[in-house]
């Protein structure tokens, strides 16, 4: 099955989303899947969630795509490969 990036938008700033990305998987294509990035942790691929408020008052949140382990290693390879060329080259034009 191909899977490609068909669209990244980088997030800067100090917080721990670093990019949104969408996908196609087998001709679906599937929006808001994050990139995220913990101080000192590599980066890692996270599905689309839905959130809300609880009775108590607690976020909640639910992820809204679940992957077979096989299918999600190849998104995350895929993805973390796309996420990494596109720091690369905003690195190397703000260095010009």
């Amino acid at each position: 099955m191909e899977i490609k990036v068909v669209e990244i938008k980088l997030v800067h700033g100090d917080k721990p989303l670093k990019a949104l990305v969408a996908i196609e998987v087998g001709g679906i294509i599937i929006r808001d899947i994050r990139v995220v990035k913990e101080n000192g942790r590599r980066p890692v691929v996270l599905a689309p969630q839905n959130s809300w408020k609880g009775d108590d008052g607690q976020i909640r949140y639910r992820t809204v795509v679940t992957f077979p382990d096989e299918v999600k290693g190849e998104i995350d390879f895929v993805v973390l490969k796309r996420y990494i060329g596109e720091l690369e080259k905003c690195n190397a034009d703000s260095t010009r």
